[in-house]
Order: C-alpha cells, then sequence, then structure tokens
C-alpha cells in the first residue's frame, strides 16, 4: 500500500446560477448530488458523494444564515405586504392583514430554516472557493 489518499476528482468552480438551483434543491453546493439536510432541522455533517464539510469553519459557522433567514423572511413579509395593499387599495383590511403578518413572521423563520443554510454555504463557495483539503472520502 502506498498510503496515498484517495481524493475526489477536482471540480470546476460552480457559476452562480447552478449554486442557486443547487441552492434551491438543497444539494450539496459543491457537487450538487447529496442533500444537504437528513431532516428539516438536522444537517449532514458531510457531503455523502464528495466530501465536504458543510461546516466549513467550525460549529459556528452557520450563525451567518441567520442573517439569510432573517432577509428571507422580512423580503417575504414585504412582499406580500406590498401586493396585499396595492390590490387591496383603499378597503385594506389592515386588522387582518396584521394578525396574518405576525403569524407569518412566527413561521416564515422556521420555513426557511433549510433554505438559509443553503443559500449562505453556496453563497460562500461563490466566493471562497472550496480546497482540496475541504473535500474528504
Amino acid at each position: 500500500m502506498s498510503g496515498r489518499v484517495d481524493r475526489p476528482p477536482e471540480r470546476p468552480a460552480a457559476s452562480l446560477p447552478q449554486l442557486a438551483v443547487r441552492a434551491i434543491r438543497a444539494r450539496c453546493p459543491h457537487c450538487g448530488d447529496a442533500p444537504v439536510f437528513a431532516s428539516w432541522f438536522r444537517r449532514h455533517e458531510r457531503c455523502a458523494v464528495c466530501g465536504l464539510r458543510f461546516a466549513r469553519t467550525g460549529p459556528d459557522y452557520f450563525t451567518g444564515a441567520m442573517f439569510f433567514n432573517l432577509a428571507l423572511s422580512e423580503g417575504l413579509f414585504a412582499a406580500i405586504l406590498l401586493v396585499t395593499v396595492v390590490s387591496r387599495w383603499p378597503d385594506v383590511p389592515w386588522d387582518r392583514l396584521t394578525w396574518v403578518a405576525a403569524s407569518g413572521m412566527l413561521v416564515a423563520p422556521i420555513l426557511l430554516h433549510p433554505l438559509s443554510q443553503v443559500v449562505f454555504l453556496s453563497l460562500d463557495i461563490f466566493w471562497r472557493p472550496v480546497t482540496d483539503d475541504e473535500c474528504v472520502r
């Protein structure tokens, strides 16, 4: 035995549209083959295909994903509010809109949790491409 470590073949860097599709599908941003999540709130440690460690810099890596979760939730809220106000003007149902908006702001971060983590990971890979030592089989 030579003591050589088998490494996955080198992959070209993914384009931003490829990363976006992989994020929407919740697939590994590096290879696009394996799912990032085992369940809604449980992420795999590594990609089953390319071996990429998803928490690239340590246990607090996905703290930045909280920003994306907040931004996605607030953006969704703003879009729905704008469409509702414009489409129902001048008879906007303010009381109902208040309750629906408050409920949505509680539920949206939970629903967008996986997407925000994969979007954060994908953007990080776009800005800081994966190195050989990050992919281990």
